[in-house]
């Protein structure tokens, strides 16, 4: 997130019991970078269907220093530039904290430029994915910017405001990338993350409110559904596309089973919430935590549904039925590929064999099975793409995922990626995660990828083994739903290259 401040004699503070109070504005930014462009042009894979629980924690941690803070959710209410910067100008805030991500830092870029020229005086912070990464690059290509904070931002970011509202000196606080009184660019050293999750409040869901946030089809069951998430980084942490893989990533920590369960309780009991959304990179770790965490779940009898994400290689036959068991009706799996040779070159350290046995072991559990492969990896041909077609057709799977590989900034891959391919051009208006952006070499260009995943769609979902198994699902009436919904929503992005 990159966050802009204004002098401190100019914000509008308010005084509290241990100091002065300041109204923050989180923004999420519009997808369109054009001035002219509209959020409203959002195709299936752009849709924003879950709040961004990481601005919850933040604004929760900020509670708890007396500062106030909102959210405008640009992609969740289809906002473009103009209409954000007027939806921000009318909360007339003390600072604000706009959301970067890498595939669309130019609307973070742009939204930034827009404001500043609106109200020169406002002091702006950036934050998040990309702002981990490149925060110094940040402030060298955005100049509207005047603060980032790299890394999990809560007492980071708490602690700047602390400061900026007490007068003292920013170069006090540990964790932030600024520029002093807009000069050259500076860095105070690193800030620790927060060790012991536990120790955060849960996020601040009133945050959320007036934000039209829906689950994809094939995420929820039951409304009203929301996220939780029990853990930070990544037990694996060596998957070669992803931050968590390279330098930036961030160590694995979880919370207690204690910790979640109490959280659970609040959204049943007083948000009634009816399904959670696990949203953790892979809850299925540890299997004494989970058999604890179920134990108490079952003892508290919240009437709850929820769904998880794994990874082949740490789930068991044990671990699955003891999930179900105790409200779980859905996993996802990340498979990635049908050839060992690409699965060594992102390490991602799983086999064929594992996936076969983790869909296995999830169907014998009852679960409803979620999967994704990605196709152009560095390195991969045509044939390599048909065996992974294959072999995601071999598989007992509900819903399957196909898309693109996309190189993303700073990650191990990236240097091998560009040499063994090369990268197309998309403006930030039309990047969408179903839409080639990266060309190995042995494929004549993006056309060739995107009948691939048209071909990978349609012999999976076509199967007469898979058209079978859904009419057998289909039983229940919301299964049902749920199967027309997803099987809409997964036509669009096979064909949505041809109209894109």
């Amino acid at each position: 997130m990159v966050l802009v401040f204004r002098p401190v004699s100019s914000f509008h503070v308010r005084s509290f019991e241990q100091g002065i109070a300041m109204n923050v504005l989180l923004v999420v930014p519009p997808f369109s970078a054009s001035p002219t462009g509209r959020g409203a042009r959002i195709r299936p894979g752009k849709l924003r269907p879950l709040p961004p629980l990481g601005l919850g924690y933040l604004a929760a941690v900020l509670g708890e220093h007396g500062h106030e803070a909102h959210l405008i959710d640009a992609q969740a209410r289809q906002l473009g530039i103009p209409e954000t910067v007027e939806a921000i100008m009318a909360e007339a805030p003390d600072i604000v904290g706009i959301s970067i991500f890498t595939v669309y830092m130019d609307c973070s870029y742009a939204l930034a430029a827009a404001l500043r020229a609106r109200a020169p005086d406002l002091p702006i912070v950036m934050g998040g994915p990309h702002a981990t990464a490149f925060h110094e690059a940040i402030l060298e290509e955005c100049p509207a910017v005047d603060y980032v904070v790299p890394g999990e931002a809560e007492h980071t970011f708490a602690a700047l405001l602390d400061c900026l509202a007490g007068g003292k000196q920013v170069s006090e606080v540990a964790g932030i990338v600024f520029r002093p009184n807009r000069g050259n660019i500076a860095a105070t050293p690193p800030a620790d993350y927060v060790r012991e999750l536990d120790t955060l409040p849960h996020p601040a869901r009133d945050l959320f409110k007036g934000n039209p946030y829906t689950p994809l089809p094939n995420q929820s069951r039951r409304k009203p559904a929301t996220t939780v998430m029990t853990s930070r980084g990544c037990p694996w942490a060596q998957c070669r596309f992803c931050y968590q893989g390279g330098k930036y990533g961030a160590p694995y920590r979880r919370r207690s089973p204690e910790n979640v369960i109490e959280e659970l309780r609040h959204l049943r009991r007083n948000l009634g919430f009816r399904e959670v959304i696990f949203w953790d990179d892979n809850f299925c770790v540890n299997e004494k935590w989970i058999a604890r965490f179920c134990d108490l779940l079952d003892r508290e009898k919240l009437d709850l549904t929820w769904t998880v994400q794994g990874r082949v290689n740490t789930v068991s036959p044990s671990m699955l039925q003891r999930i179900a068991a105790s409200g779980c009706y859905n996993i996802f799996l990340g498979f990635e590929s049908g050839n060992p040779e690409l699965l060594e070159l992102i390490d991602k350290g799983i086999t064929l064999e594992q996936s076969r046995n983790a869909v296995a072991w999830a169907n014998q559990a009852g679960l409803e099975i979620r999967g994704a492969f990605m196709f152009a990896l560095p390195g991969e041909t045509p044939e390599m793409a048909e065996k992974t077609i294959r072999f995601a057709c071999e598989l007992d799977v509900d819903f399957m995922v196909f898309s693109p590989f996309h190189i993303q900034r700073g990650t191990p891959i990236e240097s091998r990626a560009l040499q063994e391919g090369r990268v197309v051009h998309i403006e930030s208006d039309a990047f969408d995660w179903h839409i080639p952006s990266y060309v190995p070499n042995a494929y004549s260009g993006p056309e060739q990828i995107t009948e691939i995943l048209r071909e990978a769609y349609r012999r999976f979902y076509l199967r007469p083994r898979y058209i079978r198994r859904a009419l057998w699902r289909a039983r229940n009436p919301v299964i049902l739903r749920n199967y027309l919904r997803a099987f809409i929503h997964w036509a669009v992005l096979a064909h949505q290259g041809r109209a894109g």
